[in-house]
């Protein structure tokens, strides 16, 4: 008897066993409410989060990025030289302005160095020529040449009393749609780019008979003075009359209209001989190649009622033929 009831005991205590255990087995979805009905559990739902694939991602980053940089403020009205591979040999903060419809170009003085470190570049390259790129608008007035080419004109003039040849300079006028700011200025109207030495265009360029040119000499009392003009002059009539043993070249004389007109018209004609007499005395030129004339006051460039303005009429006029 004593053995039958310990084995009972150790039949139920394996049966409470079981039931724990299976109890614990069970899937979590059941429970037990406090009235011991049973339930079913919902699951639980997680907080769904908008997953943005990677390409997204970067993007949202990218213009982001934009944004920030568009706070910085950029500074286009520069100006600029590059070699030929495309290295940036000066960059100024300041640009060449132009004003629509005139060739005139306003440099600032925090720039003017850019006309020597040009020339000091190709005197250190001395197989690479300067090409001047020159900005003109289709809206501005049509002009011959056009403005990009009159405004590159007045530039290669500054490089040559620099030092630089002039057969190593090339004006390239580009056209472009300008945006004028409400003083009707651009100020970012030329760039400057090295290229290697062409000299098939240097032999011919020589070829070519030059246009009219316009110098503007030092008179005294006493004569002619030699300035760089009249230097360039002698030293360009020598190579033109060279590669054209047949050219004629006139010296004309022009004056303001200060005065009578006969006075002024001998007054032309006084200055053209002088730089004639200058031209074969010190380039041994032939002299019958060379004559003189005067236009006195007729022809003027500029107005005649300011200061300036007679000075720019006072000039020699150099037409080779």
């Amino acid at each position: 008897m004593k053995n039958f009831f310990i084995a009972f005991i150790v039949f139920l205590l394996w049966s409470i066993f079981g039931l724990w255990i299976y109890s614990l087995i069970q899937p979590s979805k059941i429970a037990v409410n406090s009235d011991s009905t049973y339930v079913e559990k919902k699951p639980i739902v997680e907080d769904k989060k908008e997953i943005i694939p990677l390409k997204d991602s970067i993007t949202k980053i990218e213009n982001t990025e934009d944004t920030l940089l568009k706070k910085e403020p950029v500074n286009y009205n520069t100006l600029k030289a590059i070699n030929e591979n495309g290295e940036i040999i000066f960059l100024f903060s300041e640009g060449v302005s132009i004003t629509k419809n005139s060739p005139e170009l306003v440099i600032p003085n925090s720039i003017i160095d850019f006309k020597y470190k040009l020339n000091t570049y190709l005197i250190d390259h001395p197989d690479s020529e300067l090409h001047i790129i020159s900005l003109y608008s289709p809206l501005e007035n049509v002009e011959s040449p056009n403005l990009g080419m009159l405004r590159g004109l007045s530039i290669k003039d500054i490089l040559i009393e620099t030092g630089i040849s002039a057969e190593k300079i090339v004006i390239k006028p580009i056209i472009k749609d300008i945006q004028f700011n409400d003083s009707l200025q651009f100020n970012n109207s030329l760039t400057f780019s090295f290229k290697p030495l062409n000299l098939k265009r240097i032999e011919n360029l020589k070829l070519e008979i030059p246009e009219a040119k316009t110098v503007y000499p030092k008179f005294s009392e006493s004569g002619i003075l030699a300035n760089d003009d009249l230097k360039n002059l002698l030293l360009e009539v020598n190579s033109v009359i060279k590669n054209h043993p047949n050219i004629k070249i006139e010296i004309v004389g022009h004056t303001d209209n200060i005065g009578n007109s006969n006075d002024n018209y001998a007054t032309g004609l006084k200055h053209a001989r002088q730089v004639r007499w200058y031209l074969v005395s010190k380039g041994d030129i032939d002299k019958t190649k060379i004559i003189a004339s005067s236009k006195g006051e007729s022809e003027p460039i500029d107005s005649n009622n300011s200061h300036l303005g007679r000075i720019a009429n006072r000039r020699i006029e150099v037409i080779f033929n």
